[in-house]
């Protein structure tokens, strides 16, 4: 209940003040440590910093995805938890679109 009370409260638990951006994976990897973590599920990326001391499995659990997809590692745990929900205060964004070359032609995947 704490950590609800915490997203309603309007502080800002994205730390980007409103703003949501396109978060390149240069950009997520410099996000890995406790005070300072983002983790993409599924494409988005969330800063988990703020729910650290609320996860039920510990802060270890989180870190072990710090500044990296951690889709894969979330299905194994907890498929099943709405982490759109309970996470969307700290979304910061989506995962870049990253060109890549085809045939001598480039494309967005």
């Amino acid at each position: 209940m704490d950590w609800i009370r915490l997203t309603k409260s309007g502080k800002d638990l994205t730390g980007l003040k409103g703003r949501l951006i396109e978060v390149t994976e240069e950009e997520l990897k410099k996000h890995n440590k406790k005070d300072d973590c983002w983790i993409c599920i599924r494409g988005f990326v969330y800063n988990v910093s703020p729910y650290m001391e609320y996860h039920p499995g510990g802060e270890d659990e989180l870190m072990r995805a710090a500044g990296s997809d951690g889709t894969e590692l979330f299905d194994q745990v907890h498929r099943w938890v709405n982490y759109e929900s309970m996470l969307k205060e700290c979304l910061v964004g989506r995962m870049a679109i990253k060109p890549t070359v085809l045939k001598g032609k480039l494309w967005h995947l």
